[in-house]
């Protein structure tokens, strides 16, 4: 389905290439610079819209933020369990990391938490990248030596890192757990986010957080946006990088088509172009 949405509209995509640069003019972004197998290229455009999740084109150029260690891991699915052999597993303590079961039956995903850690830093990654191979490759042989579970494989590791968290902007406006906690609400919201753990329910994500605090001609979204440390496990999750990458890119347009930078954007006109997209709001 996305990929008949992007060429219906027209769009040039260009996969497997590494954005490694932004080309600015003083302190408004005008582009982004990337690398693949043909050499280094650059894209212009009116606005960018920095969806890297570790702030990669906010960084190159020169907004202020923050960097974060944060937990990094590496998920894998292990298979067979449907072939367990629960009379001979009776009596035996329950073997650790099986996971949660996946729509496929006999399969289970298994998350790891990993330690904090820099994405930043390519040495550290390779170290906990081959750390976590071994361990993952530890963990279902101890799996296979509890009685019963012994046809249990590995079926795959994901194919890189589970990185949670790395910069994060410093934006007009800045998330605070105590704003999640309170549900707190805001003029310019531009969507919303949720978690069980909160009487509330949800909580509003002010456009603020998208607009670097100096930089124009940039927005950001999905886990680097502007928020204090305590957030990162409401931002980073997927839905909630959804809910920002829509809001971003809404803002974008609306800025090209009204000639005006993205902090200049008139909020409630974006609000009615979300809402009439389907996005929720809150209430």
């Amino acid at each position: 389905v996305m990929v008949e949405m992007i060429t219906s509209a027209g769009i040039d995509v260009f996969l497997h290439c590494w954005g490694v640069d932004a080309v600015s003019d003083g302190r408004t972004v005008q582009g982004a610079v990337f690398e693949s197998k043909a050499g280094r290229q650059a894209i212009l455009s009116k606005i960018v819209v920095d969806a890297t999740g570790d702030g990669d084109v906010f960084a190159a150029a020169g907004c202020e933020h923050a960097a974060m260690r944060y937990h990094i891991g590496l998920v894998h699915r292990i298979g067979n369990l449907d072939k367990v052999d629960r009379e001979k597993a009776k009596g035996a303590r329950p073997p650790r990391h099986l996971g949660s079961p996946t729509p496929i039956p006999g399969v289970n995903w298994v998350n790891m938490q990993g330690p904090d850690g820099d994405c930043l830093d390519v040495a550290e990654l390779t170290k906990l990248e081959l750390a976590h191979r071994r361990q993952i490759w530890k963990q279902v042989q101890e799996i296979r030596k509890t009685p019963g579970y012994e046809k249990v494989y590995l079926v795959e590791t994901a194919p890189q890192l589970g990185v949670r968290m790395s910069r994060l902007l410093a934006g007009t406006a800045r998330l605070t757990l105590a704003d999640v906690k309170a549900g707190r609400k805001f003029d310019d919201c531009v969507g919303t986010g949720g978690d069980w753990q909160f009487k509330q329910g949800e909580w509003q994500i002010p456009y603020g957080v998208l607009v670097p605090e100096k930089t124009d001609g940039l927005l950001a979204a999905g886990r680097c946006i502007c928020g204090e440390p305590a957030v990162a496990d409401f931002v980073r999750i997927i839905p909630t990088c959804f809910v920002t990458g829509h809001a971003a890119g809404t803002a974008a347009a609306l800025a090209v088509r009204d000639k005006c930078r993205p902090r200049d954007v008139e909020v409630p006109k974006l609000q009615k172009l979300l809402k009439e997209q389907g996005a929720y709001l809150g209430t």
